[in-house]
């Protein structure tokens, strides 16, 4: 009992001496935390992370996020052998992205948070010792390597050193020595956020053999991805860039600020904590971008780039929830915003969506807009952007995945776990064609570009309207999208195509989760009522439908148009989303409608309007109130009255009439005039100066809006109050 207390105070000495001890105190903390409020949510972490086998490695640090059930301890205890080897893992596996060996650290890590936290009924348990320890050393003794050199330099020494760092006071020699080993792959350099994993892996390394020098260097390094570029990381409008211009909410920028919020609270207080302008930098990446993508508790899939996997939405919430608790941890000013992010992704029924307005991201031509019940959002994409990815085989059906998605939700649920039986060709808002061919699956640059700069956007708090010039593989059109408080206005035109293989051209409403009856409003002023356990492929020819009503939101067409409904099983394969799934196949009803282009005409067109719990009786109404107008879409101008705003994308210089009054533009330009201001910006470099003339009765006005024309806030929205007497 003497010795033991002995023992005890004097390792509460150095802790107390040493900065480096403060530090590997709170990292062996903070890495013990169980960030799951309750079982329901660990449940969900768990689910989520497949069991600790997830690809994404978001996903797989939510099995190591919570303290586990002691059913699954148990479970896993049950499955290791003498050998410190797990019965049911393929250490021989060479897959790129879900690489199975990787589940044997991720297992070790998940029960050394068990084993090292004091308030754990595993704290320091002797099976928990023994498994630990064999574990390390079947690793050590194997040393398996996986082809994706990510696993290997980055992944591995990052599990294995944080296992070494929360039992180091146990280690042997050869555990030390042989944790070192794995490191060396660990070296200093890349860019964005795999610099900022190896030099994280750096300041464990440091920690481990108490190495400030490696500590202090390790987080310079970290601090210097830390600021906003126009490189790989944070963007001027807070969007996130990794492999290349291409927009990574959902796997790199979540990862990176997840990292960052770790390490902000594993060096709180001590000598190498980070300083307030990173702290801000970072609250800001979260608060102004990050967290515009998320609903309900589910990542729109848009910003979820190549890893649409099986539950990544939600998991990639969860990963945000994390992320928000170490940033709330730390008790800087505003941090309860952080605690309010985290309550809403991992309580999205108790807590509902605080976060509303608009959004446009200038630097990764997208947006998004937030009302109090419902979400939508826009993935473009042009000569200065990638539109998406097919990195390690995974995503290889997205080719028409950016080219004007417009996504919209209200529960979150409708795009959930839906894209093994999406039709690809026709993702929502998306104009596409289809030559009769498989979806092409290139990830060259060349092959997959926009070819085109007139794509971009404007808003202010309450509106946006977007742009974008569809020019790629033969196909061309002008699609203008128009989001305000109650509905979202999409109008395209100047639709065609010069493939002679091509058989036909789409415009597509939506494909969402069948939820529901469907209702079909048809211009004569009846309607017909399709109930969802009857399955329906049909087409309405030009002229007959006036409106649809699904899972309690209306499409209007503003335009008439032949349309195709479907509400019919749909059935495909997740292997071409990641081949992990091994002829995992999927199969479920689906709402399906799009409107068909006629491809001999050069200029085709749409018109359409979805209103969110929209009613029938506003469906019928809302083209007879006036309340929304399709003022022009031509080639020169699309532009849309709603009450009493403008909204205008004029793709040439020109002039629109509306009513006695007429506005006039000398650039191409998106305009938004409101009751207060006039909102004006242009993605085209050309564009220094645009002057906007308004007259109306013989007063007439002239605004000229300098534009920003640097390459980090080329595109950004100019706000000028609007002159008394318009």
């Amino acid at each position: 009992m003497l010795a033991s207390l002995v023992f005890a105070m004097a390792a509460l000495i150095p802790a107390i001496a040493s900065p480096l001890d403060e530090v590997r105190a709170a990292f062996v903390r903070v890495s013990a935390i169980d960030y799951a409020p309750d079982s329901s949510a660990k449940d969900g972490f768990i689910s989520c992370s497949d069991s600790g086998r997830g690809n994404d490695v978001l996903m797989l640090q939510l099995y190591m996020s919570v303290h586990l059930p002691d059913e699954e301890v148990e479970r896993l205890l049950g499955m290791l052998d003498a050998n410190g080897e797990w019965s049911d893992i393929d250490y021989a596996d060479k897959t790129r992205g879900r690489w199975q060996p990787t589940l044997h650290l991720t297992r070790l890590y998940a029960l050394a948070k068990l084993y090292s936290d004091p308030g754990s009924k595993w704290y320091r348990n002797p099976r928990l010792h023994e498994a630990l320890h064999s574990g390390i050393a079947y690793w050590l003794r194997t040393m398996p390597v996986c082809p994706n050199w990510w696993h290997n330099d980055i992944g591995v020494p990052k599990k294995m050193t944080a296992i070494l760092l929360m039992i180091r006071d146990e280690l042997s020699e050869d555990e030390i020595s042989g944790g070192l080993k794995v490191l060396e792959r660990s070296k200093f350099g890349r860019t964005g956020q795999n610099k900022v994993w190896l030099a994280g892996n750096n300041l464990m390394k440091g920690l481990l053999i108490d190495d400030e020098a490696l500590v202090i260097k390790a987080r310079d390094a970290i601090a210097e991805e830390i600021y906003v570029t126009d490189k790989e990381g944070i963007q001027a409008d807070w969007s996130f860039h990794q492999h290349g211009p291409q927009m990574q909410f959902g796997n790199y920028g979540l990862a990176y600020v997840e990292d960052l919020a770790f390490w902000f609270r594993v060096l709180k207080g001590t000598p190498y904590m980070f300083t307030d302008e990173q702290y801000d930098i970072a609250a800001r990446f979260i608060s102004e971008g990050l967290c515009w993508c998320v609903w309900h508790g589910i990542m729109d899939p848009s910003f979820c780039g190549r890893q649409v996997f099986i539950r990544a939405g939600r998991g990639k919430a969860y990963a945000l929830a994390v992320t928000a608790q170490n940033m709330a941890a730390l008790k800087r000013p505003g941090y309860k915003s952080f605690e309010n992010i985290s309550k809403e992704n991992l309580e999205p029924q108790k807590f509902g969506n605080s976060l509303c307005g608009a959004r446009y991201f200038w630097r990764s031509d997208c947006g998004i807009f937030r009302a109090r019940k419902w979400y939508a959002s826009v993935r473009m994409h042009s000569e200065r952007t990638i539109g998406f990815e097919m990195t390690n085989r995974e995503n290889t059906l997205s080719n028409f995945s950016a080219d004007g998605a417009l996504l919209f939700m209200q529960h979150g649920g409708e795009y959930e776990n839906i894209f093994a039986e999406w039709d690809w060709r026709r993702i929502p808002g998306v104009t596409a064609y289809d030559d009769g061919k498989p979806i092409k699956s290139s990830d060259l640059i060349p092959e997959k570009a926009n070819h085109s700069k007139w794509v971009g956007g404007v808003c202010d708090d309450n509106t946006m309207c977007t742009v974008m010039e569809l020019n790629r593989d033969s196909l061309h059109a002008l699609k203008a999208d128009f989001f305000f408080k109650d509905m979202v206005v999409a109008l395209g035109c100047g639709i065609r195509t010069d493939d002679p293989e091509c058989k036909s051209i789409f415009t597509t409403l939506d494909q969402t989760h069948l939820d529901g009856d469907v209702t079909v409003g048809l211009d004569s002023g009846k309607s017909m009522l399709f109930s969802q356990t009857t399955a329906v492929d049909t087409v309405f020819p030009k002229g007959n439908v006036s409106w649809i009503r699904h899972d309690d939101r209306i499409y209007v067409l503003l335009e008439k148009s032949s349309l195709h409904l479907s509400t019919s099983i749909q059935r495909g394969k997740w292997d071409p989303i990641d081949p992990c799934y091994k002829n995992k196949w999927e199969e479920g009803r689906i709402f399906k409608c799009y409107v068909s282009h006629d491809i001999s005409r050069k200029d085709g067109s749409y018109a359409y309007a979805i209103l969110p719990y929209g009613t029938t009786k506003e469906a019928g109404n809302l083209a007879r109130s006036g309340r929304v107008r399709v003022l022009s879409n031509d080639s020169c101008c699309q532009a849309v009255k709603y009450n009493d705003e403008i909204c205008a994308v004029f793709n040439k210089a020109g002039s629109l009439r509306f009513g006695s009054h007429l506005l006039k533009v000398d650039e191409p330009a998106l305009i938004i005039i409101n009751g207060a201001e006039v909102s004006v910006s242009s993605p085209l470099e050309t564009a220094g100066k645009i002057t906007v003339t308004l007259s109306e009765r013989g007063n007439l006005f002239r605004l000229v809006f300098n534009m920003p024309t640097d390459e980090a806030h080329l595109g950004q929205t100019v706000i000028k109050p609007l002159p008394q007497g318009i």
